[in-house]
């Protein structure tokens, strides 16, 4: 298959926030003719000219303030006129084939909605951070228990296979598939977007595949400049316990959702008085996001953090 083929036929959008050369070393990887699309939650209007005129092939679009990773991805499908649109994030560098290998497999697989590469952490493999178990009940739209990562199997896989879900570090998505599902749950700003995306997909019948011969490297939770490590800190803390609650309260119902968020607020409210006994200020501010966003959650407020940068 020849590099015309897939980059006609495929579309790569990446959100950034503050993401510095990261962005830069992204964006290096990838084949020069293929369509780009970049959301910048950050608002870095310079950047808009300088990517723009640095890259080609590339429109950076800047949305009104910091809008999620959802509501990125569901913008930027609007701009998107190819058949695949592959999503990824600044801390990742992929192998120069993976796209297109990626691209390849949608030939094998034409019930698979989402294909996902194999991804190594900082060079080393992890199967934890490649794919998750959910039991579903497909009948009822409802899980049956908890996810779980893969923690068992850490040797590389000999072959192509099908997963539940796979983590938003880079998914190769089929748009008309996507159009089926009516694209994101915009009412999550960060966190299991990914396993809910893959959820309703897996539930309409379509698979999920990791495909063996695609493979990238993620520099985990280093996609943002190290200044702003703090805040992001707090604020990914806070969006990821509020978006814990709102995904089991919506696949596996009303009380489930409530009795597990209320367990984690005397959880974090024990150790935050913990913390406080101790003076242990950075483990304190860690559970006070997560109890921040655990209560939002559980009263059925808005994902509304934002970090003050």
């Amino acid at each position: 298959m020849n590099n015309h083929d897939y980059t006609n036929q495929v579309t790569v959008v990446i959100t950034t926030f503050f993401a510095g050369e990261k962005l830069d070393h992204c964006l290096d990887r990838l084949p020069k003719k293929i369509s780009k699309i970049i959301i910048d939650n950050g608002n870095e209007f310079k950047n808009k000219t300088i990517y723009e005129q640095k890259y080609e092939n590339l429109n950076y679009i800047i949305p009104k303030g910091n809008i999620g990773i959802p509501s990125s991805y569901q913008m930027a499908w609007k701009y998107v006129k190819t058949k695949y649109m592959f999503q990824t994030q600044p801390d990742v560098l992929l192998n120069n084939d993976c796209i297109q290998e990626l691209y390849a497999a949608t030939k094998n697989y034409p019930n698979a909605a989402i294909l996902s590469p194999i991804i190594f952490h900082d060079k080393k493999y992890e199967a934890s951070g490649n794919f998750f178990f959910i039991k579903y009940n497909a009948r009822k739209k409802k899980i049956t228990n908890k996810i779980t990562f893969n923690k068992i199997y850490d040797d590389l896989p000999v072959g192509d296979f099908s997963v539940d879900a796979v983590s938003a570090t880079a998914m190769l998505i089929d748009t008309d598939k996507l159009g089926e599902i009516n694209g994101w749950d915009t009412n999550i700003f960060a966190y299991f977007e990914d396993v809910d995306l893959c959820l309703r997909f897996k539930l309409q019948g379509y698979e999920v595949v990791k495909v063996k011969k695609a493979k990238l490297d993620h520099q985990a939770f280093s996609s943002h400049d190290k200044k702003f490590h703090r805040e992001l800190e707090f604020s990914r803390n806070f969006h990821y316990c509020w978006s814990r609650i709102y995904f089991m309260t919506k696949y596996e119902g009303f009380i489930k959702g409530k009795l597990l968020s209320l367990g984690l607020i005397f959880k974090f409210i024990a150790k935050i008085i913990i913390y406080i006994i101790f003076l242990k200020k950075k483990k304190l501010s860690l559970y006070v996001s997560r109890l921040f966003g655990t209560i939002s959650s559980l009263i059925s407020l808005r994902s509304f953090y934002r970090p003050n940068l």
